[in-house]
């Protein structure tokens, strides 16, 4: 006798879950299943087999919010799922999750994830932000004065890739920028697609990093006299746990930012005033001398990269030593010291450039001492926006197109092909960048820098390059992109 069993009994719980991508849409939905599977392992994503040039998070972001509310109903009721219905879960949960900002920008200043304010005249190599097994951003702080510094490097470990970008100091010395996973790559397209499911794109002069759930680095880059980067860092609040480095802990509290650096020292931040609280104008200039001294000589030794655990790549010979200047700065400016008129005017110009209240303080006193551009925090589109996705009927090949270095692109490229298919080495034809002009950067305020030591300040007459012994493996060298066909 043939028993008719209920549906539910046919699939479990996880199973449930991943049907409810699938029947969104059996190619997306199906790649959104398979991508939970590679992050759970650790393994590179599979290929997009759909047109649009989207991560996982900016796919889920793109299931109806029905399907949504039922991959979590099913995880609630569940508590029990295997790890691939988390990670599913996860993403449909952090499409709603609010995410928090922090900022390293100008010579430089810091802006944490909970709204604290500080100037960081330093130099070396640092953790910015520190979320274990998912994400860690480093930044070279460069000396370009003697009591100013900027960044000029930035590396970042992104579940299980390593993107670098050098604005000063190539390790190689070519005119390749941007590395992954110790080889520069060309972005030839207007996206990178990175192995673990990240991507990385070209919007005007900001590189734009995303996370495979949710988060945004925006690199936004400076040319002129001393070129350097200003780093946005979004990352969502629900996703990452426990948390460090210069950017915070990001747990909502402004009070504590600078708790793991005062077991010993707990009367230095009593009472520590943010450069971004409405009185910071008001005091002394020996109290934001002291702040800024217990700064440099003991938070900073906190966070500073060690040889063992550096994302840079370095020249045959050099580590993050050779970066570093703990004599640095030779003065330490300060705000307080600013003629009232001088701020004024610089307010007026901050203010007129779409500085926020947060960051005026800190583009005062870059425009005063440096004459630096203002910098209001950058708002690219996110990769989505303005997207409407047609019904696919077959898989499709969409990945990066690999070239030998030796060899130039060639244009255009073909459409996609439906699957299965051999790979198509044609080239794309290059997307048109967006000519933003160039501020003007200079330093009228400043004397040449002179270091006592010889390993203080970087050269360029270095040998070739040598990479780091960090865990990523390398990647081909020179890889152009191939864009996706999302809005462009």
């Amino acid at each position: 006798m043939l028993f008719l069993l209920p549906l539910g009994l046919f699939y479990s719980q996880s199973s449930l879950i991943e049907k409810q991508l699938i029947n969104w849409d059996s190619i997306r939905g199906t790649w959104l299943v398979d991508c939970a599977k590679a992050l759970d392992e650790g393994h590179a994503i599979p290929e997009r087999t759909f047109p649009e040039d989207f991560t996982p998070y900016e796919m889920m972001t793109m299931v109806p919010l029905e399907y949504r509310n039922r991959i979590q109903e099913l995880s609630f009721q569940n508590s029990a799922s295997n790890k691939i219905d988390q990670i599913i879960a996860s993403l449909a949960n952090v499409v709603e999750c609010a995410a928090i900002q922090g900022r390293s920008y100008g010579d430089p200043h810091v802006v944490t994830f909970d709204k604290t304010g500080y100037s960081f005249q330093t130099v070396g190599e640092f953790v910015l932000v520190n979320s274990p097994g998912k994400l860690e951003i480093q930044v070279r702080q460069k000396p370009q004065s003697q009591d100013f510094s900027l960044n000029t490097a930035v590396a970042i470990q992104l579940y299980g890739d390593r993107i670098c970008y050098y604005a000063q100091d190539i390790p190689d010395g070519s005119k390749l920028p941007i590395w992954l996973n110790g080889s520069p790559i060309q972005m030839e397209g207007r996206t990178y697609y990175l192995p673990h499911g990240g991507s990385l794109r070209l919007v005007g002069r900001n590189y734009i990093l995303a996370g495979p759930m949710g988060e945004r680095i925006i690199m936004d880059v400076r040319s002129g006299q001393s070129a350097f980067i200003n780093v946005t860092v979004e990352i969502p609040r629900c996703q990452h746990h426990a948390i460090i480095g210069l950017l915070g802990n990001g747990n909502g509290n402004a009070m504590d930012e600078f708790q793991n650096n005062r077991q010993n020292n707990a009367e230095v931040w009593r009472g520590f005033v943010a450069m971004n609280a409405p009185e910071f104008a008001s005091i002394s200039e020996e109290m934001e001398q002291r702040y800024q001294n217990q700064l440099i000589k003991d938070f900073a030794e906190g966070y500073r990269v060690k040889p063992d655990s550096t994302l840079f790549d370095y020249r045959p010979g050099l580590n993050t030593a050779f970066y570093t200047d703990r004599s640095f700065p030779r003065v330490i400016r300060t705000f307080s010291s600013i003629p009232n008129a001088n701020r004024t005017e610089a307010s007026k110009r901050c203010r007129q450039m779409g500085v926020a209240d947060a960051e005026l303080n800190g583009c005062i006193f870059d425009a005063y001492y440096l004459n630096l551009a203002p910098n209001p925090v950058p708002n690219p589109p996110v990769a989505t926006e303005g997207v409407i996705m047609d019904k696919v009927r077959h898989p499709i090949v969409n990945n990066n197109t690999i070239f030998s270095d030796k060899t130039p692109p060639i244009n255009p490229a073909p459409k996609p092909v439906t699957l299965p298919t051999e790979h198509h080495d044609g080239a794309i034809k290059p997307s048109k960048e967006i000519q933003t002009p160039k501020p003007n950067i200079s330093f009228p305020n400043a004397r040449p820098f002179k270091t006592d030591s010889p390993a203080s300040t970087p050269t360029h007459k270095d040998p070739p390059i040598q990479k780091p012994n960090n865990k990523v493996p390398s990647a081909p060298q020179t890889i152009p992109a191939k864009g996706g066909k999302g809005k462009k």
